[in-house]
């Protein structure tokens, strides 16, 4: 064994199994089991080697933990390190402060504490750049995976949060669980001190529901990864109960985005998460500044950073965008996409200035979207006692309620009423038409698509595929079809305007053009 070459050790140490097989339970069943691999790295030098070359591969570390990485991670474990999923821990909370919002104070502590943990992982990166890793070492991909309080829901542990909420439902128990924290936002702070580290291959910040990150923030802190090649942000847009607090932040978000403009950037992800209202009678309150209320800075920031001359893939999904995104109405200089390959976008059924894309189909009855009544409201919801978070009690002993009819009526999401189905002439041409516009700018195009998700299940749902030749696509009904280009259209009984079209033949030679049903 100890003649083998090392090459071989670690080949035989691949087949040694790292947990127990659980493959036949169900995943919410399944136990966190101790790793099967250390024991074999003491057999010889090795064996270390090839069994740390699979422990140190992948690495998921609480932020508390982050000190304890920095001890062992030294020699050939800094070499074999590829990804890194980093989990941001909040400062904890009492058991009544379970039954209370998210005071101005606690949400500042947690930005802090969020802000340490971020400059504490950058410092521990930056010392891995200048202590080198060595020539044979893999790219790294870092991840923030998870940011939480420890009495945050599950995060209380399985007991403690499976009694928590027995109790709550036979009304023993005041807890508000995320709606104590769900208008909440970390921001980075002092991100002009973060250091600068380049040897990172890919970011990936995951979508957090409840523990919401600034997007500028989000943006501040890819921005320090310079010759990073794929950056993927899922952040939220979902704040429908203050609509000031969401006009400013997406500002602030588009105010940001011209600092990812790194010339070594090729793909870009983002998923801007909008819950569009299931009362489809509501009117949503514009997205837009009220000083501005005709510009959408973020779909034309965006509209500036797809044409990054090293970008060759953008994926936005979902986000409300307008047809600023692909073709601002009188533009400086004609936009260009020299390199891009491939682009993709999920679209919200509301537009950024407070309209619908769809409205409804004069073939539906109009009864047929009465689909929800006060009986699909719990009983603990009729309270018209309860109140909400703008008027929470200053006393730290008394709880907080919530009251989620009350809520969902403000926000418009009750009563449920679902009906629109039929993509607007007045807002749908101009959009797929900008996007006629901007595909007719792009040399390089493999694909590009234009979906968006319906409510309603019966819905034809609305789905623009564009396939340029050579590229396969599962909606060609014969191998041939991929000689040419393709233009596939799933939008029911509508029909775009003869503009889009003409701009769409015009712009891609030979295009084929199909309405599937």
């Amino acid at each position: 064994m100890y003649r083998l070459p090392q090459e071989l050790v670690t080949h035989i140490a691949s087949f040694v199994e790292r947990e127990d097989d659980q493959s036949g339970v169900d995943l919410w069943q399944r136990k966190k089991t101790a790793s099967k691999l250390p024991p074999y790295a003491t057999v010889s030098r090795k064996w270390q080697l090839a069994i740390e070359s699979r422990t140190f591969r992948s690495i998921r570390l609480r932020s508390p933990e982050l000190s304890y990485l920095a001890q062992i991670l030294t020699g050939h474990r800094r070499a074999v390190l590829g990804t890194l999923a980093y989990q941001i821990v909040l400062p904890t909370y009492k058991d009544n402060r379970c039954a209370k919002f998210e005071t101005n104070e606690e949400m500042e502590r947690n930005s802090q504490a969020f802000t340490y943990a971020v400059h504490a992982l950058f410092q521990f990166l930056k010392t891995l750049e200048v202590g080198g890793r060595g020539k044979e070492s893999r790219s790294l991909s870092l991840e923030i995976s998870d940011i939480y309080s420890p009495m945050d829901g599950s995060h209380r542990g399985p007991e403690k949060y499976e009694e928590d909420r027995e109790q709550y439902e036979c009304g023993k128990r005041h807890d508000l669980w995320q709606h104590r924290y769900e208008h909440s936002i970390l921001r980075l702070l002092e991100h002009p001190k973060l250091p600068t580290v380049s040897f990172l291959s890919s970011f990936h910040l995951y979508f957090f529901p409840h523990r919401c990150i600034e997007p500028k923030s989000a943006v501040s802190l890819a921005a320090k990864l310079s010759n990073i090649q794929s950056v993927t942000l899922h952040l939220s847009d979902n704040e429908k109960k203050h609509p000031h607090i969401r006009q400013q932040t997406r500002y602030g978000f588009a105010t940001a985005l011209p600092t990812l403009s790194d010339p070594s950037l090729r793909h870009f992800t983002l998923g801007f998460y909008h819950e569009d209202s299931t009362n489809q009678y509501f009117s949503p309150p514009s997205a837009l500044l009220p000083s501005e209320p005709s510009i959408d800075h973020l779909s034309r920031a965006l509209h500036t950073l797809s044409q990054s001359s090293s970008l060759t893939s953008l994926t936005l999904n979902p986000i409300v965008i307008s047809p600023d995104l692909y073709w601002p109405a009188n533009p400086s200089t004609p936009p260009a996409w020299p390199n891009i390959r491939h682009y993709h976008v999920e679209f919200d059924m509301t537009t950024p200035n407070g309209h619908w894309y769809f409205v409804r189909d004069p073939s539906k009855p109009i009864e047929d979207d009465e689909g929800a009544n006060d009986s699909d409201v719990p009983d603990d919801a009729e309270d018209e006692n309860d109140t909400d978070s703008d008027t929470a009690s200053s006393d730290s002993w008394r709880p907080d309620t919530f009251n989620e009819k009350q809520e969902a009526r403000a926000i418009g999401d009750y009563p449920i009423r679902m009906f629109r189905t039929l993509p607007s002439d007045a807002y749908i041409n101009p959009l797929v038409l900008a996007m006629a516009r901007a595909a007719a700018q792009m040399p390089q195009l493999q694909s590009m698509s234009l979906t968006t998700s319906m409510r309603d299940p019966d819905s034809a749902g609305f789905e623009l595929f564009f396939h340029a030749a050579t590229h396969v696509s599962n909606l060609d009904s014969d191998p041939e079809d991929a000689d040419k280009a393709r233009l596939y259209w799933i939008v029911g009984s509508w029909r775009p305007d003869e503009e889009v079209l003409k701009v769409w033949r015009e712009g891609k030679e030979g295009l084929q053009i199909k309405f599937i049903k």
